[in-house]
């Protein structure tokens, strides 16, 4: 019941009638028709007038969040005792957030304001069951809201399949064009990036002064000083300039860009034949928006922190835009290592310091445990990084434990394990032929489990159907004995059913992991065919990150070089090393084997 006022017999306070129709879908129903149902409900309910009724409506905003302008002003007239009740058409043009929703309804009740949605006339949020509705009709509000974000985002992956720019502000040296199309017999609007030749001067001459001074601060100082404007006519920042220097948009798309995205992994929607040498790069879900409450946040007084973040590469979709490249593949993927570098210059890990390529796949040859990066220093490399050697785990940790195991040098031991898997890539068959023959065993095996997986599915469904046999034939026996009897069937159907399930759900699993393990195989021979092309495209991380889709460890004893392969059983080739001395310190030791 609405709260009186003390002096008052009759509650003086407005009628609110809040109306909003959301930014991700078009369908439903319009602010307009919204508004003039719930100011009928208001007028007949209530018995008041348009003068009594105040009109909250938010067009293009989520009901996920709750800082819409309209519905703060809501939330502020609520807690300044204006509103005895709040209508509102259904449930979720409120919020579609359960939490916020049931926390609104608690602050409404605390201060005698009736909740009327149109839709759902019958809820009465006074009792138990009218809060347990709410809270179901709110999560079933969330659940759609899902549900409708994510076909929106299949579909935008869809468009980006055919190089569509997706809107917001276009990169500089591009501007947005709409080109009319007619697609199943309705007309549709496609935006394209089109060229814009001032932009486009300006983001060539930035990658050039930066691949030639390897500095942000420095590039953008004369950039600056050489009159160069962003789009929106100011001046550029280092942030800015990295942003620019990332964006794959301005890359030529060839099959070396190719080859770098696959590197990483990166969802590839477009064929060999479309990286052409001419059209730029379209790349979507780079980065992610994110809006989370403030710490300081009340129900009537909502806050957020937005924040956005870019997105690990990986996560990428590329696709092939309709727009001309202007930056060639190779000073596009030099620039990435290059900033790669820089960032890490002065904050990187000990392994990261170090540049090694191996640290946590060398297991220790005494007790097998993992080696990792130690630095030496003031000591460097040829190539002016810092020297390092691997050092076994147990022997670091422990500081006298596992006493044989070897101190390995690092830089020599990279070089060797990257020059063999180039050489492997080329011209070693009999490595790849294992590999080949390697996934024919695990496809024979997994047919072999999916036919066991066929046949016990087979006898469940006959023991299910054994024992609701029984069932129905209990209800008909009169006598006993056979009564008991049955139920003994029952029971030993019951224990078998048991018993084959168990097994069905170890060979699902086991299925499972025999398909993950084959998956595996064929990353790694594939990577293995394109390692020597693709390890001179990426920069340390891409380095780190091939390495690891091929090598399941590498153990050194003395001058040889075992290489493990993923997928594989045996030792697959060693390698000696017959110049510059040992790669290892302690001769003598026992050697441990996989």
């Amino acid at each position: 019941m609405p709260r009186r006022n003390k002096h008052d017999s009759v509650d003086d306070r407005k009628i609110a009638v809040y109306a909003r129709k959301s930014k991700i879908t078009e369908t439903g129903k319009s602010i307009e028709i919204q508004k003039e149902k719930c100011i009928q409900l208001a007028c007949a309910q209530f018995n008041v007038d348009i003068s009594d009724i105040l009109v909250y409506e938010d067009e293009g905003k989520s009901g996920f969040y709750a800082d819409r302008p309209q519905y703060r002003r809501m939330l502020r007239d609520i807690e300044e005792n204006k509103i005895r009740a709040v209508i509102c058409y259904k449930i979720d043009r409120i919020s579609r957030r359960t939490v916020d929703l049931l926390n609104l309804v608690q602050q409404m009740e605390q201060k005698g304001i009736s909740f009327v949605s149109v839709s759902d006339r019958e809820l009465d949020t006074s009792t138990r069951t009218g809060k347990i509705m709410i809270s179901l009709l709110s999560a079933i509000a969330e659940f759609e809201r899902d549900i409708i974000a994510e076909r929106i985002t299949d579909n935008m992956y869809e468009l980006a399949k055919e190089g569509r720019w997706l809107g917001g502000t276009p990169p500089l040296g591009y501007c947005s064009i709409q080109e009319k199309a007619t697609a199943g017999g309705k007309k549709t609007v496609a935006n394209y990036l089109a060229p814009s030749e001032e932009g486009q001067r300006t983001v060539k001459r930035i990658f050039e002064l930066f691949l030639k001074h390897s500095s942000l601060l420095g590039t953008a100082k004369m950039i600056n000083n050489e009159g160069h404007k962003t789009g929106r006519g100011g001046t550029f920042t280092d942030r800015a300039l990295k942003a620019i220097l990332q964006n794959p948009v301005y890359a030529i798309a060839d099959m070396d860009m190719k080859a770098y995205f696959e590197s990483y992994e990166v969802s590839v929607w477009a064929e060999d034949k479309d990286f052409d040498g001419t059209r730029g790069i379209a790349a979507y879900n780079k980065t992610e928006h994110t809006k989370e409450l403030d710490s300081n946040s009340r129900t009537l007084d909502p806050k957020y922190n937005q924040r956005t973040f870019r997105k690990d590469i990986t996560e990428w979709v590329v696709s092939i835009g309709k727009h001309e490249g202007i930056i060639s593949s190779a000073d596009w993927i030099a620039t990435q290592n290059l900033l790669e570098e820089i960032s890490k210059e002065y904050s990187a890990r000990p392994r990261e310091v170090s540049k090694s390529l191996l640290s946590g796949l060398i297991r220790c040859v005494s007790c097998g445990s993992r080696m990792f990066v130690k630095t030496e220093s003031n000591r460097y490399n040829p190539d002016g990084t810092i020297r390092f050697r691997y050092v076994c785990d147990v022997k670091y940790r422990k500081k006298g434990g596992c006493e044989k195991s070897p101190n390995v040098k690092g830089y020599d031991l990279d070089h060797i394990v990257i020059e063999k898997l180039c050489n492997l890539s080329k011209e070693d068959d009999a490595v790849l032929n294992e590999f080949f023959s390697a996934g024919n065993n695990m496809r024979m095996k997994s047919q072999e489990i999916e036919k066991e997986i066929a046949h016990l599915k087979k006898r469940i469904n006959q023991i299910e159907r054994d024992i609701q046999n029984q069932i129905v034939s209990l209800r008909s026996v009169t006598v006993e004995i056979i009564k008991q009897s049955i139920y003994a069937d029952v029971e030993m159907l019951h224990k078998e059913l048991a018993e084959v399930q168990d097994q069905h759900k170890k060979l699902c699993a086991d299925s499972k992991d025999q398909d993950s393990q084959l998956e595996s195989v064929e990353r790694a021979r594939k990577s293995i065919l394109e390692f020597a092309s693709q390890i001179k495209l990426v920069g340390y991380e891409g380095k780190l990150q091939l390495l690891r889709k091929i090598l399941d460890c590498v153990i050194i004893k003395g001058n040889h070089v075992h290489i493990f392969l993923k997928g594989m059983d045996s030792d697959n080739f060693f390698e000696e090393r017959k110049r510059g001395g040992d790669l290892c310190h302690i001769k003598q030791y026992r050697y441990w084997r996989l």
